[in-house]
């Protein structure tokens, strides 16, 4: 008897896709080692299980369900989902925890489908700065949906012995796809129905879906979580690359590699990680994921009950500026954890600078959309200096000449207008970093300000005129013409004015070495 399935099956969408590559994931975990009386193949393209007739459909299926959804029975992780398919060792606790509690949020949101103890169990998270642990929770389960096939009837017991199918231990005809298997999906009248083979092999959905956390903007909204559905094309890479991430530990380049790397601000975000992170474990230039899917899960106003989709995008892994993300993923992508009254502690992402830059490519906008909206409050403002030495990282990864050309402007022209405040605060004797902090407030409020193309075009002339005495700034000099049809065109207000904002917190030169304002 066989269950065999073919990545190019046309009636296949990215669900089953995804669920292929978390059962290629699961066979590779076997290893040698496979369910007894189960033989696995696995091809580039093509997963086939086989096993005698000595087994039954059903017995066979309980053995290859157990061999690949688990519960951890170690102490610090005790109730744990424990996936093989995932690769984490015991090292790795926190990624434990996160994927558990995400996975709790989604797959397995109703307690019926991940019965355990109702009191909550601590884990203490502790990161290189901290002295002492950070206390956060999960709910442990004695058991849950995918160990058994639950909803599916894939494994119940016929009601007529004799004319059922399943009289001599073989599947259904029919199975049922519950939301455990693909959570957010919805039923009407009937339940969503497949045949056998294909209800077991979206029991690896699971599997093959990275999670994340979302905390979008501010830690008041309620937690949601993320799952990352890839679209595999290549079986084998896809499988040898979550089992190099894994393996790799927390010193890997994938930096959402563990508990704080996987908690976000959007769901863009987190598509956009789990793919810089699978392209990175991969060994050469074919890719094992062509784009991927990202749900966001969380309460919606129509349902008080449980956790719906309220976000589903389509996330690619080739854009233009994709290496303004990449820099504001290294530089500003770590999350921080913050300690409530009661001593446990919940992560937050520490920018919102890698969730706007995510959301932008992925709506196919100007990179930079938006940015007025990170900075217009005077506190955000302020908060938004102390990561200038990262955005300047994201500065230097813009390819688009134009942008390149007014933030280098920009650059300049406030350098050399720090330098004359520098040569006031030493004639006057008066504090340098306060002169800078009133200057650089006064410039954000008048690009702010500046509600047309001409009036924000006029504005920028000046200022790099005044920082000049007159004289034309060699970025502006070098391609005048175009310079000035962008920032003369009504059409592109809104990208120059984020870009000259940018610029603004974004400079990392002298600036850094004389002004010791607090906000640098």
């Amino acid at each position: 008897m066989a269950l065999e399935y073919r990545l190019t099956d046309p009636n296949y969408t990215i669900y089953h896709r995804a669920a292929l590559g978390g059962l290629a994931a699961t066979i590779r975990a076997w290893g040698d080692s496979p369910p007894e009386g189960i033989t696995p193949e696995l091809q580039q393209d093509f997963v086939g299980i086989y096993w005698s007739d000595e087994l039954t459909d059903q017995e066979a299926l309980r053995r290859i369900l157990a061999a690949s959804f688990q519960i951890s029975t170690e102490k610090i992780t005790e109730g744990m989902l424990l996936l093989p398919g995932h690769f984490i060792g015991p090292e790795r606790d926190d990624l434990r925890l996160l994927i558990h509690n995400g996975l709790c949020l989604t797959f397995l949101q109703h307690p019926k489908m991940r019965p355990g103890p109702k009191e909550a169990r601590k884990f203490e998270l502790k990161t290189a700065d901290d002295e002492t642990g950070n206390l956060l929770t999960y709910k442990a389960i004695e058991t849950y949906a995918h160990q058994k096939a639950q909803g599916t009837g894939l494994l119940d017991e016929p009601k007529n012995a004799k004319k059922s199918q399943e009289a001599n231990g073989q599947f259904p005809l029919i199975a049922t796809i519950p939301q455990s298997v693909i959570p957010g999906a919805m039923t009407g009248k009937k339940s969503l129905q497949a045949k056998a083979d294909e209800a077991i092999l979206l029991l690896f959905l699971m599997v093959g879906c990275s999670v994340f956390l979302l905390r979008p903007r501010t830690y008041q909204e309620k937690a949601q979580a993320c799952l990352v559905v890839p679209d595999v094309v290549d079986l084998i890479k896809f499988a040898r690359g979550i089992k190099r991430l894994a393996v790799a530990g927390k010193d890997f380049e994938g930096f959402s590699n563990t508990y704080l790397g996987r908690v976000v601000g959007g769901a863009e975000e987190a598509a956009l990680r789990f793919l810089m992170d699978i392209y990175a474990a991969e060994i050469g230039s074919d890719r094992s994921v062509a784009g991927c899917q990202a749900i966001a899960m969380g309460k919606v106003a129509w349902d008080k009950n449980q956790v719906n989709r309220s976000i589903s995008v389509k996330v690619g892994g080739d854009y233009p500026e994709i290496g303004v993300f990449k820099a504001a993923y290294q530089y500003l992508g770590h999350s921080k954890l913050i300690k409530t009254k009661k001593g446990e502690s919940f992560a937050i992402p520490a920018s919102p600078v890698p969730e706007l830059i995510a959301a932008n490519l992925a709506a196919k906008r100007h990179w930079g959309a938006h940015f007025t909206e990170l900075v217009s409050d005077k506190k955000d403002f302020k908060q938004m200096l102390f990561s200038h030495k990262g955005l300047n990282q994201m500065a230097k990864a813009v390819k688009d000449d134009l942008d390149k050309t007014i933030i280098r402007a920009f650059h300049k022209a406030w350098e050399m207008t720090m330098g004359e405040l520098g040569e006031r605060a030493r004639k006057d004797k008066l504090d340098f970093s306060r002169l800078v902090e009133v200057r650089r407030e006064k410039i954000r409020n008048e690009i702010l300000r500046s509600k047309t193309s001409d009036a924000l075009a006029g504005w920028f002339l000046r200022f790099c005129a005044d920082a000049t005495k007159g004289a034309a700034l060699p970025p502006l000099r070098d391609d005048a013409d175009r310079i000035r049809s962008l920032i003369f065109t009504p059409r592109y207000f809104e990208r120059f004015q984020n870009l000259l904002l940018f610029a603004l917190v974004s400079y990392a030169g002298n600036e850094s070495k004389t002004d010791t304002h607090k906000g640098e």
